[in-house]
């Protein structure tokens, strides 16, 4: 009875992991192919270069049918896209406390 109990458990966790990468899978290829069609599009590169952040262009991208999370396009790597320059932009808040001067 244990040995049936953890076999339904493994295929039960493997179901999951499965769902998972296809999940990832799929993003990865919205992901790409929004970046694209960034290159080709005034409009949309217009659009996504006046973002501020990758939830933006998330949202941006859901707009023109492309389903991927601010997390996964932050972690993209330019390596898995030919002919793409991915930028990051330091959003790291900086303050200025006075040194200088106001």
């Amino acid at each position: 009875m244990i040995i049936l109990l953890d076999n339904f458990i493994f295929n039960y966790f493997l179901r999951i992991i499965k769902h998972y990468i296809i999940v990832i899978n799929l993003s990865l290829e919205h992901i790409k192919n929004f970046l694209i069609e960034l290159q080709k599009k005034g409009n949309l590169y217009k659009l996504v270069s006046e973002a501020g952040t990758a939830d933006e262009i998330a949202y941006i991208a859901k707009k023109f049918g492309y389903e991927f999370s601010a997390i996964e396009l932050r972690n993209i790597s330019s390596d898995l896209i030919a002919g793409v320059k991915i930028r990051r932009q330091d959003t790291t808040p900086s303050y200025n406390f006075g040194e200088g001067g106001n």
